[in-house]
């Protein structure tokens, strides 16, 4: 077998074209066996052999940029732009040397003079995904190791660009809503720097669109959400928050500037990331939204990078969470006793949990009596095993499960989360 498969290799080598192709979508999971899979591809081409080397690379292509159902929940390997590797990859043949078997051709069928051949192609994945990590491609969350130290740093975040609001405009949606509605530039400004960061490779999500829509809805008009300011930024949709103020000033002399302000925070504990002001530059103009672009093409790729980074950091390392645990006055039980449900002295199932659910066995129990416990713990930002986002309010269900199983249903926790701390008060 492996005779044959050098030979046709080398065969493969020989003939495949150097013209920019374009890869099919018509791909599918055949089987999947241990780290190989078998992923049937079908592709249109003049030629008959061009046909199914283009049908091989469509397969490639499928498991590295959209995915394959049935595979890692359909997830694609890599996350965000790899242009010049995938040059590499397909026009110097790197993907040949991760078939593990020849393919298997099904038919080939003549179709207004093109040939549709379609073929079933055998992947190692686990070589695959070697070779990505040694040439430092960002796997996505799907395809990481929960383990490895930079497993998840390849999270690509999602950004949601919002007008800023401050103590005097009020911290709520509807002091969101009033701002873009009055105010021309600021709307312009939030549109523009979106765009950028859809440029460079990050999720936006249109806050702007959303607003609009929503111009009725009791929701924007609650008055809980408009006295505190993280309050608001835990309601965004999305796992960073971006505010952006553009300031236009007019000299006497006609000569007017844009100052573009952007200040980036991490959604669940409101921790800053990034913090940049912009400057269009003077202008004899009275086109304020020009002036914001001219700002706007300010925005260098080291603050994106800067962004990137600060959030990779965090998905390295979790959200570090303090902890506080202490006992309602009516409380007969403490601490240092056995758990009354399950039997276990509680300390000892407390930093096994700690253990086990903290992001890499990352925690500390800085301080405890029988009364009271302090603890900092690292907490993931993605769910491995389901394949989504982890916050903060899914570590704090986590938590209150494991109280309840083992001081049963006499003891009520409550929990109560605010940013990067939570309280729990044992009732």
């Amino acid at each position: 077998m492996k005779k044959h498969l050098i030979l046709f290799l080398i065969g493969l080598i020989l003939c495949i074209p150097a013209d920019a192709q374009n890869f099919s979508d018509n791909v599918s999971l055949e089987s999947q066996e241990g780290d190989v899979v078998a992923i049937k591809a079908s592709a249109t081409h003049e030629k008959k052999k061009e046909a199914e080397i283009l049908a091989m690379k469509s397969a490639f292509n499928a498991l590295l940029h959209s995915g394959v159902e049935g595979l890692h929940n359909g997830q694609p390997m890599i996350v965000g732009d790899c242009k010049q590797y995938d040059y590499r990859f397909f026009h110097e043949n790197r993907y040949i040397q991760y078939m593990s078997q020849e393919p298997r051709k099904l038919n080939n069928d003549k179709i207004k003079g093109n040939n549709l051949t379609t073929v079933v192609v055998y992947i190692n994945t686990k070589g695959l995904k070697a070779e990505l990590l040694r040439n430092k491609l960002p796997l996505s969350p799907a395809w990481a190791d929960a383990k490895a130290v930079n497993a998840t740093a390849s999270l690509n975040p999602t950004i949601v660009v919002v007008p800023n609001t401050t103590a005097e405009t009020g911290y709520s949606f509807e002091a969101m809503r009033t701002i873009i509605e009055n105010d021309p530039v600021q709307r312009y400004a939030i549109d523009r720097v979106a765009e950028e960061f859809q440029k460079n490779g990050f999720k936006t999500r249109d806050f702007v669109t959303q607003l609009q829509n929503a111009k009725t809805s009791n929701f924007l008009r609650e008055g809980t959400q408009t006295d505190d300011a993280s309050m608001l930024v835990s309601q965004l949709p999305g796992d960073i928050v971006v505010t952006v103020d553009c300031v236009v000033e007019t000299l006497n002399s006609g000569i007017s500037a844009a100052m573009l302000n952007i200040s980036a925070v991490e959604k669940q504990t409101a921790g800053r990331l990034a913090t940049k002001t912009f400057e269009s530059g003077q202008y004899h103009t009275t086109e304020h939204n020009r002036l914001a672009d001219y700002a706007v093409k300010k925005i260098s790729k080291d603050f994106f990078s800067q962004l990137q980074d600060s959030f990779d950091a965090m998905v390295k390392k979790g959200r570090e969470v303090s902890m506080e645990l202490a006992l309602a006055e009516n409380v007969d039980w403490d601490f240092d006793s056995d758990a009354p449900a399950s039997g276990e002295f509680f300390k000892d199932a407390l930093e096994e949990w700690l253990r086990e659910n903290s992001f890499q066995s990352n925690y500390s129990m800085n301080s405890s009596t029988d009364k009271y416990i302090a603890l900092s713990v690292n907490v993931p930002l993605w769910d491995q095993e389901k394949n989504r986002s982890f916050t903060l309010s899914n570590f704090g269900s986590n938590f209150r499960k494991f109280l309840k199983s083992h001081l049963g249903e006499d003891y009520k926790p409550k929990i109560a989360s605010m940013g990067q701390k939570m309280l729990i008060t044992i009732e």
